[in-house]
């Protein structure tokens, strides 16, 4: 029986302007929609630790990518000194993959060891054409944010620590990982761009769940979503605003 039980809680560092059908599959085209970057910050049983780290400042956000605005609040090392923790203190890094907006300021973080997963790491190298400005690849001139970390590099799931397990979960990029976290009301699954928002588990036309346009296989997608919906009693999107609703998870 896991012992450990840890809290949650949803750490805005902006907001994004993006299509609406981006996020769930064949909805409202050319509808625009403001949406949160979160990192999330789980708690206990001595540990401090960090999913995903936010995207770029806003003028380099709009440049190469989308509409972002940022509050002085959202300033990463404020909005994280709002929920009671400092970046110095976070031990573990925990990067569901390296697109642009989830892999940013690891410099805040130095006494944190930052763990991805291998297929991530080898496809953001060398992503496909229509894949490269989300990675901030090489071939587009740019300089990944994350060129500079020392990752610990994963092969597949992790249990790390009790209450905590790191599972592999391709579909949205080919090593994206998530957050399995044991709390008093039950196990949390922090689902990053695997489910977007909400309405990626409401379903809707296609089916239930249903994936974003934004991925590198389908069939690993799905497999992914049936996965997560087995073993989650709560899962927490990526980009949502109401998951903003609450402070703390539970």
């Amino acid at each position: 029986m896991c012992a450990a039980q840890y809290t949650i809680a949803p750490v805005s560092v902006g907001m994004l302007t993006i299509d609406h059908a981006s996020l769930v599959w064949g909805q409202q085209y050319g509808t625009k929609v403001q949406v949160p970057v979160m990192m999330f910050y789980v708690h206990g049983g001595g540990r401090r630790i960090l999913v995903d780290t936010g995207c770029s400042d806003p003028e380099s956000a709009a440049r190469y990518h989308y509409p972002f605005v940022r509050t002085p609040e959202q300033d990463p090392t404020r909005a994280l000194a709002a929920v009671g923790v400092h970046p110095s203190e976070i031990d573990t890094v925990v990067a569901t993959h390296l697109h642009w907006d989830h892999c940013y300021n690891h410099e805040l973080f130095p006494q944190a060891r930052f763990l991805v997963q291998r297929p991530e790491l080898q496809f953001a190298a060398a992503p496909y054409p229509i894949f490269a400005n989300a990675y901030e690849a090489p071939t587009t001139g740019m300089t990944p944010a994350y060129s500079r970390t020392k990752f610990e590099v994963l092969d597949g799931d992790l249990d790390l620590a009790d209450g905590l397990k790191i599972v592999f979960a391709p579909g949205h990029t080919p090593g994206m990982q998530c957050l399995l976290v044991n709390t008093s009301a039950g196990v949390y699954y922090i689902a990053s761009d695997n489910v977007g928002l909400y309405e990626n588990l409401e379903g809707n036309r296609f089916g239930r769940p249903i994936p974003g346009v934004n991925y590198v296989d389908l069939g690993e997608y799905y497999a992914t979503l049936r996965a997560m919906l087995r073993v989650a009693d709560h899962i927490l999107p990526g980009h949502d605003v109401r998951v903003l609703d609450r402070r703390v998870y539970p």
